[in-house]
């Protein structure tokens, strides 16, 4: 049987800032493409997002069918385990992000914290093995 992967694309209007944000304050690594072609792949862990917008990666018309789709609030939201809650967090804070929901041991036996995102897309990093 054959393995298969979901790798969710989040949309910017500015691609360079998404990428700053997720590689600087978030920790995810680079895994391919460019700013410029307006389609990146993104890892953390064992996670995969793609960060897209406008650009040579596409064709005029779907290029102008994700500027359409711009400029609303997400109704998305990720969740993505971090083997370090604590220093990530410690990360989100020095950077001033916008914290939507503080780390915090919850009842359901994880601890975690929701950010958001520069393009209003929220982020819940989990450990199940830490209790804040």
């Amino acid at each position: 049987m054959a393995n298969y992967a979901v790798m969710p694309s989040i949309r910017f209007e500015d691609v360079e800032g998404a990428l700053a944000f997720y590689t600087d304050v978030l920790g995810f690594t680079h895994r391919r493409g460019t700013v410029e072609e307006g389609n990146v792949a993104l890892e953390f862990g064992d996670a995969s997002v793609m960060i897209e917008g406008a650009g040579t990666f596409y064709s005029p018309a779907y290029n102008e069918a994700i500027r359409a789709r711009m400029g609303g609030a997400s109704p998305n939201a990720l969740y993505m385990e971090a083997a370090d809650l604590d220093a990530l967090y410690a990360t989100v804070q020095a950077t001033n992000a916008k914290v939507i929901d503080p780390l915090a041991a919850r009842e359901w036996g994880q601890s975690e914290f929701t950010v958001e995102d520069p393009g209003g897309n929220w982020l819940t990093f989990w450990n199940a093995g830490k209790n804040s």
